[in-house]
């Protein structure tokens, strides 16, 4: 099973495939210690023609791009998240229509994490061979069985979107496309990076003092990450910027006192962030972040995270939806945040999180928990 490794056979491939209905896809990638994801093969099926693309080979990927922005094919993925990620390496930012089995099969009630293989199995009765998996995607040449078990998750992947189809009702797939344009769109609504300190887990328990260090701990961090396209765990994990930040050491002594952090990683790097901590408290305090605003409205952290997911529970149950596919914890944790951890200011310069967009709006609005400033505007 040859790989396509040129630009003029992958522009055939998706000058004929445009005439089809539906396109599977799926990629395969690496990425274990790397901030993005290195892509290693790229699998097209539709429906007739099989391409399994070399991306280490192509330097045009127009006519793909063209192909998967074409509103006349449906284009079929499943677990779509991490593909995407995948294609955006490569200039590939719009896929439309698109339709994820794993979200489908959600939505008819068969739980929110189920894999491709037990998906297929269920529906086909094949048992897929998993063998494979462990495989290094940009080792050349690949072995027969590497690229049979990469063609499978294509191949395949069209008799599972064909029996979901027919078991979905037309509102369930309208569901269906409305949400995976609100997951492409997650990347450009994303918050700038002087607020992704917020994101790191317990944050809203520090005092302002701690919280400025936190935010240039974390700028740091992403941006010496980017440089160097690494995990960002592989730079520093998130509790030990969180003990950083809380303890703000102002001396090499200090910062090896800190239990857990990585010796190598000291050396590497620890006058950087002793300057980073002097930096952050030296600037004036009026700038720095709060744990939360609007505290007269603030029921506390636990207690409002524990009443927005009440209210998606009851409107999960009111409108027959998985209370998974309705909203995230990532997505309720986004909307605690842009009520009360942010201030009015920047929340005026930012997108609003995802329950109050695109389908989800109608749904949540009207129930979820307001700070009273913001029901007033």
């Amino acid at each position: 099973m040859p790989l396509l490794h040129d630009n003029d056979s992958l522009r055939h491939f998706c000058q004929q495939a445009a005439t089809r209905p539906v396109l599977l896809l799926d990629t395969e990638f690496i990425r274990q210690s790397t901030l993005q994801p290195k892509l290693g093969l790229v699998q097209l099926y539709d429906g007739d023609q099989l391409a399994l693309v070399d991306p280490l080979a192509i330097t045009d990927w127009q006519p793909l791009a063209d192909l998967l922005a074409n509103p006349a094919v449906t284009k079929v993925m499943h677990a779509c998240l991490e593909d995407l990620d995948a294609f955006h390496t490569i200039g590939i930012a719009q896929i439309q229509p698109l339709i994820d089995t794993q979200m489908a099969a959600l939505l008819l009630g068969q739980g929110s994490s189920l894999g491709f293989a037990a998906l297929v199995e269920s529906i086909t009765g094949t048992a897929l061979d998993k063998g494979e998996s462990r495989t290094n995607w940009l080792a050349r040449p690949l072995r027969d069985a590497q690229l049979q078990y990469a063609a499978n998750d294509v191949l395949f992947l069209l008799p599972v979107y064909q029996a979901l189809q027919q078991q979905l009702s037309t509102e369930q797939y309208q569901l269906l496309l409305a949400e995976a344009e609100q997951i492409q769109l997650r990347r450009s609504q994303q918050w700038p990076d002087r607020l992704r300190f917020i994101d790191i887990k317990n944050s809203w328990q520090l005092p302002a003092r701690a919280l400025v260090v936190l935010q240039r701990l974390v700028c740091w961090r992403l941006e010496y990450a980017r440089g160097k396209d690494l995990a960002l765990s592989l730079v520093f994990k998130d509790a030990q910027l969180f003990d950083i930040a809380r303890k703000a050491p102002t001396s090499l002594s200090a910062l090896q006192a800190i239990a857990g952090l990585p010796e190598r990683e000291l050396k590497r790097h620890g006058r950087t962030l002793l300057q980073l901590v002097e930096q952050a408290l030296a600037s004036q305090p009026v700038h720095w972040p709060e744990p939360v605003y609007h505290r007269e409205a603030f029921a506390g952290y636990r207690e409002v995270t524990a009443q927005i997911r009440e209210v998606v529970q009851q409107a999960a149950k009111q409108h027959q939806l998985p209370a998974e596919l309705l909203a995230t914890k990532r997505q309720q944790t986004e909307f605690l945040n842009w009520c009360w951890r942010i201030d009015d200011n920047e929340r005026s310069q930012l997108p609003k999180p995802e329950l109050l967009r695109g389908w989800r709006q109608p749904l949540l609005a009207p129930v979820l928990p307001f700070p009273t400033h913001l029901v007033q505007e």
